[in-house]
């Protein structure tokens, strides 16, 4: 069993930050991640945890592009509960990946 290692909670906020910065950029350009939970975040640098980069954009949308390919989408316990309850009528945006992030968040 390995041994789990604790993180500071500086180095937390700082990657959450970076999350979110990087949410906010793919949002400005239109396109919500719609799966993003732990395993679509990869480090930069093992040295430094908060440099994260946003990865696997395979059922990401854009916002403007109704309907979206993948109606409902998204891990179990990370998709936004207004992806769940939405069915045919997709009244959901980019909102869906902040609160996926807030998951992530809490999990860290």
């Amino acid at each position: 069993m390995k041994k789990r290692k604790d993180v500071k909670e500086d180095t937390l906020k700082r990657t959450i930050k970076h999350l979110i910065q990087g949410l906010a950029h793919i949002h400005s350009c239109g396109v919500m991640h719609r799966d993003l939970k732990p395993e679509n975040i990869m480090l930069t640098n093992k040295k430094k945890l908060y440099s994260v980069k946003v990865i696997d954009f395979g059922l990401s949308a854009f916002l403007n592009d109704k309907p979206y390919l993948y109606k409902r989408c998204g891990t179990p316990g990370f998709v936004a509960p207004e992806i769940i309850v939405s069915g045919n009528d997709m009244n959901y945006d980019y909102k869906c990946d902040i609160f996926s992030a807030g998951v992530i968040l809490y999990l860290l």
